[in-house]
């Protein structure tokens, strides 16, 4: 069953993300792809068309008539055939294997789309079809530094529940995917310390607005992990 939260979570940032009066959209198109290599660490779907307008404005996605594919001739007949939204993978008439053949596009007739930094992108960059800015790569981040731009622009929004679910949701990354050790360190990281005073003077854990994965934990489960317990218990 596809963890909603997170994909919601993502959805809210792309959309807090649009509003920032400071931000460029080369800036916000790194920022796109570091949420949703985010999202694909759970289980979830594919949510690009929710807000694929925004990618679209600030080229985290591309569109392209079906023609342009760099192999449209060699699978002219699988391309002309797609009549409903359709996953490409590297190799199109292929079957999809998450090593050899991953999906690097989406057809939404009568348009391909990819993401930057997909290696569909990279074929058309080779291609000549995307110069300059374009053609260059998302900047990976840091979880804690990508969140912290999330939860700054929030902020300026004066939106403390997506402080909040952040918070939880970093919290939960950093402690499912780091070893003891990783965490102490963690506990000196600018970003986390920068958000944590955020947390702090916004009061967002007053608010606990996450459902599943981003509710705050109960009692019992602070009492038994040390790091659960410092990262919640910051109120007041």
């Amino acid at each position: 069953m596809s963890m909603h939260e997170f994909e919601d979570l993502v959805e809210s940032s792309v959309n807090c993300l649009a509003q920032s009066n400071t931000k460029t959209s080369q800036e916000l198109r790194s920022l796109f792809w570091n949420l949703y290599q985010f999202q694909e660490c759970w289980d979830t779907g594919f949510t690009h068309l929710r807000v694929i307008d925004t990618l679209l404005k600030h080229n985290f996605v591309y569109q392209f008539k079906l023609t342009q594919h760099p192999d449209y001739a060699a699978h002219k007949a699988f391309f002309d055939s797609v009549r409903e939204f359709t996953f490409v993978g590297l190799h199109p008439e292929e079957k999809w294997n998450g090593e050899t053949n991953p999906t690097v596009g989406y057809i939404e007739p009568p348009y391909l789309y990819c993401d930057a930094g997909s290696p569909l992108w990279q074929k058309f960059v080779e291609a000549g079809l995307l110069t300059g800015d374009d053609a260059l790569p998302p900047v990976e981040m840091a979880i804690q530094d990508m969140a912290k731009e999330v939860i700054v622009e929030a902020k300026e929004q004066n939106n403390p529940e997506l402080i909040s679910l952040w918070y939880s949701a970093l919290g939960l990354y950093l402690w499912s995917f780091n070893e003891e050790a990783q965490l102490e360190e963690a506990k000196s990281d600018a970003s986390i310390n920068a958000i944590r005073d955020i947390v702090q003077e916004t009061g967002a854990l007053d608010l606990d607005p996450g459902h599943g994965f981003l509710q705050q934990p109960p009692p019992e489960a602070l009492e038994e992990y040390p790091y659960l317990s410092w990262w919640f218990q910051i109120k007041g």
